[in-house]
């Protein structure tokens, strides 16, 4: 199948399957868990509004480098513009394809919303990218980048090295090592509890 072909295969599915779930669920969690392979979800534990845990599940098997790529670009996005996301390994026409939905966290304080899509093949071609609407997917002809997002992310550093960002991260790997209360690991995933804010 040549990579247009393809390229319309994957993204037909998906946005198919992301309309079924929008028909249960306005959540990505929802979305195939059982083919998960990776996440970053910012979680309310308690009553406050605001999330008090990151769950991070690391991918514990091999993937092409420009999905990894693409994994920790929107990683470092949502340390800045707060956001969850889900790399998924799904098989679409008996071919492996990988999907990375990025959800917007919002709450009182907070919005970021929107919804969002990059699709890839099983060699890591990359076959789309678009933000996700109840109706469809509004695909795009390139790759996301921070200034999609509805609260802008600054540049990755992967993709500019050297830049410095103007402004803080809301959450990194190395304040949660820092700052939280109690740290769960469970084989891939790891969960940082933060502090209650008094």
């Amino acid at each position: 199948m040549n990579l247009d072909i393809r390229k319309s295969v994957v993204r037909q599915f998906y946005s198919t399957e992301l309309n079924k779930l929008y028909d249960l669920s306005d959540s990505f969690c929802n979305f195939f868990p059982e083919c998960r392979i990776a996440s970053v979800q910012l979680l309310t534990l308690s009553t406050d509004m605001a999330f008090n845990c990151v769950e991070i599940e690391r991918t514990e098997q091999d993937i092409p480098q420009s999905v990894a790529r693409t994994y920790n670009r929107h990683f470092w996005y949502s340390q800045y513009s707060l956001s969850n996301l889900y790399l998924v390994k799904i098989p679409v026409e008996s071919s492996d394809s990988f999907a990375l939905l990025i959800q917007g966290y919002v709450d009182d304080g907070w919005d970021n919303s929107g919804r969002f899509i990059e699709i890839f093949d099983q060699q890591g071609d990359f076959l789309g990218a678009g933000r996700c609407h109840y109706e469809g997917v509004e695909w795009l002809s390139r790759q996301l980048n921070g200034k999609d997002f509805y609260t802008p992310a600054p540049p990755w550093v992967g993709d500019e090295p050297g830049i410095q960002p103007v402004f803080e991260p809301r959450w990194s790997t190395e304040f949660l090592s820092q700052y939280a209360v109690n740290i769960e690991h469970n084989g891939s995933v790891t969960r940082y509890m933060l502090p209650n804010e008094d």
